[in-house]
């Protein structure tokens, strides 16, 4: 009955985890100030966007994802007025 644990993460591997972390909550604390409407569904995107990259492991990958997501996000962000750092 024992609980199988994912293999610990190297240094580099954490600190990407970290960042994509980061950008998640980056993301879903903007798309809060979107309107009720469209707030709902802009939080579905953004959970199904990340559940999709879910299983990448490439560490290059990764970090073109993360510059396509920041990106994206500035966008949002420029869209809604909001100054923000990531």
């Amino acid at each position: 009955m024992g609980v199988s644990r994912a293999a610990p993460l190297d240094l580099r591997q954490f600190l990407l985890r970290v960042q994509v972390l980061r950008l998640y909550r980056s993301a879903i604390r903007s798309v809060r100030r979107v309107p009720p409407p469209a707030c709902r569904e802009l939080q579905q995107v953004v959970r199904e966007e990340m559940e999709r990259n879910r299983q990448v492991k490439d560490p290059q990958h990764i970090r073109f994802l993360l510059g396509e997501g920041s990106q994206r996000l500035k966008e949002l962000n420029s869209m809604l007025g909001i100054q923000g750092h990531y």
